[in-house]
């Protein structure tokens, strides 16, 4: 499952386009433009929940190393902590993912998904479903017309980094 959660039309565009490798990842969920906050978290609920056991997730957003979503911090832009994702990869998201990216820019080795897994080590050990699933992540800026990795070519792409969810 391929859910792209920003507004940016040249992020969506790219990521619908032929070359973008999203079609590796399975379905493409674009959250719907224009919605608030509170209906983009129940989208990205409702997208999570559909996650199939042994699927392959991938989040795409514009992102810093502690929040992904829109590039911008407008009334109208979204935006997900790695609080709240965590929290909703252990509340929404109930069948166990084959892997995990996070694809968005970060700018430390400490970064998005890293805290993530942190998060939900510390807060959600129930979250049985998570244990062992690896999350890959960037610890840098990434431009927008670089091909999303294949879930099976993450070992091989040295741009992104693994974190394995221990609960």
């Amino acid at each position: 499952m391929f859910i792209v959660a920003t507004q940016d039309p040249n992020t969506r565009g790219q990521s619908a386009g032929p070359d973008s490798g999203a079609a590796a990842w399975g379905a493409l969920l674009p959250i719907d433009a224009g919605l608030t906050q509170a209906e983009a978290d129940r989208q990205l609920a409702t997208y999570l929940a559909g996650v199939q056991a042994g699927e392959p997730l991938c989040i795409r957003a514009h992102g810093n190393d502690e929040e992904i979503g829109d590039a911008e911090a407008g009334a109208k832009d979204w935006g997900w902590t790695y609080k709240k994702l965590a929290r909703m990869l252990a509340t929404h998201l109930t069948a166990t993912p084959s892997v995990v990216l996070i694809r968005s820019c970060a700018e430390e080795v400490t970064n998005f998904p890293t805290q993530m897994a942190v998060r939900l080590e510390s807060n959600w050990p129930g979250a049985n479903h998570l244990d062992g699933v690896v999350i890959y992540g960037y610890n840098t800026s990434v431009n927008i017309s670089t091909p999303i990795p294949s879930p099976q070519q993450l070992t091989k792409n040295v741009q992104v980094q693994p974190v394995i969810v221990s609960l």
